[in-house]
């Protein structure tokens, strides 16, 4: 049929209504899962956002209580460390000051050394009859001996104070080097801590997890800490000990040589008084020599004077004797006067050879009483010098004695008569 109006089709196939239909149900159902998927987009979006940014939240808080309880930890280790530290510079100094109260100590020794040096160098110079192997010279050797003794245990003890000190101070380096790394970890810990998302100098870095070659474990750093302090501690009881020892050693050289010099002054005493004593005893046997030298020189007179006295009548009755042997001859009779002339030449030259015997008998005793009155001279002026020697060494030793001290208060206190005086 025809048309008065053309109609034209496009050469392209037809849909048909139920087609299009379907295409605008495709589309819509396009359209609602689009819708689902942002909304559920934007829902899980939404829900990550809100975790992420409550987990960051929570991380930073959480990483900041963390560095604040390590700041808290760090200080608490340097409070210690910085504790024992005043510890150790307190003990360095006792122990310093121990060793300069034994070591002058130490030195002070030096004078009763060079006394009882002198002493026995002094007593020396005793004659070689005098040199006597005496207590006095065993309690002076004795002396001397505690004094070498106490100077070397003193010697000892202030090396070994030395190196304690040095062990001290070493460890005292040590804490101050540590307390120091502490304050520089703090100052850094503090400057982490005070970082937030809004400060201006934060920026990315280059592998930030990687971990310094040098890092150590907790375990090993608490053990490190714990090791220094304890080394501190230990040291500190040594050094207590080491003062102790000094001190202790101090006071008993002290009183030994104190105990042993009252026994050499004592002793010194008695030597002296039996020193004395002999002497008087050599002055009591010279008077009794010289008396009885110059009885014995009147009686060698004496007996001179009888010898003397005999020669006259022997020198009488030979020449009686002689005279009457010229008689004549026939008056040469044996009679009683010739015969008492006889007896009475006899009887005289035994007088005279009895009275010389006795003569050669008292100047042989004379002569022996004079030596032996010369050797208590030399033996009395030996003992005069020994008693002088004995005694110099009162002179000498009073360097070792209190200046209040005197002669009477030690003579006390040598015979403990404390007790018995009257007090004023």
């Amino acid at each position: 049929m025809d048309s008065s109006v053309p109609v034209y089709e496009k050469p392209h196939p037809s849909l048909t209504v139920l087609d299009w239909t379907r295409n605008i149900q495709r589309l819509q159902h396009e359209a609602r899962c689009r819708r689902f998927e942002s909304y559920e987009l934007r829902q899980t979006a939404n829900q990550l956002r809100n975790e992420t940014s409550v987990t960051t939240r929570w991380d930073n808080y959480v990483n900041n209580e963390l560095m604040r309880d390590r700041i808290f930890e760090v200080t608490s280790f340097r409070e210690k460390q910085r504790f024992t530290k005043e510890q150790v510079r307190d003990e360095t100094r006792a122990l310093k000051e121990e060793k300069n109260n034994t070591e002058l100590y130490l030195e002070s020794l030096q004078i009763p050394l060079m006394v009882v040096s002198q002493c026995l160098t002094n007593r020396d110079t005793r004659v070689p009859s005098e040199l006597t192997r005496d207590q006095l010279g065993e309690e002076l050797r004795k002396e001397l001996h505690i004094i070498e003794n106490n100077k070397r245990v003193l010697t000892d003890v202030c090396h070994m104070g030395w190196e304690k000190i040095r062990d001290l101070n070493n460890v005292f380096c040590r804490l101050e080097r540590e307390i120091q790394n502490k304050d520089d970890a703090l100052e850094l810990e503090y400057q982490v801590k005070d970082l937030n998302r809004d400060c201006s100098d934060i920026s990315y870095k280059m592998d930030p997890t990687r971990i310094p070659p040098d890092t150590m474990t907790e375990e090993s750093y608490v053990h490190c800490i714990e090791n220094t302090i304890q080394i501190a501690n230990q040291l500190m009881r040594e050094s207590k000990t080491l003062r102790e020892t000094m001190f202790r050693s101090c006071e008993q050289a002290r009183n030994q040589m104190y105990d042993q010099s009252q026994r050499v002054e004592a002793v010194m005493r008695r030597r002296v008084y039996d020193v004395q004593r002999a002497r008087n005893e050599m002055e009591w046997q010279k008077y009794k020599l010289e008396t009885n030298l110059q009885k014995q020189d009147r009686e060698i007179e004496a007996l001179r004077a009888a010898v003397a006295d005999k020669i006259n009548p022997t020198k009488l009755v030979h020449t009686r004797l002689e005279i009457r042997t010229r008689r004549p001859v026939l008056e040469r009779v044996e009679d009683k006067p010739m015969r008492g002339l006889i007896e009475e030449t006899e009887r005289v030259q035994t007088s005279s050879k009895l009275l010389e015997q006795k003569l050669e008998d008292s100047l042989s005793i004379y002569h022996g009483m004079y030596n032996h009155y010369e050797r208590l001279i030399k033996d009395l002026q030996y003992k005069n010098q020994a008693l002088e020697t004995d005694r110099r060494l009162i002179e000498i030793r009073k360097p070792l004695h209190k200046d209040n001290e005197t002669d009477f208060k030690r003579n006390v206190g040598y015979c403990h008569m404390s007790d018995e005086l009257v007090t004023d």
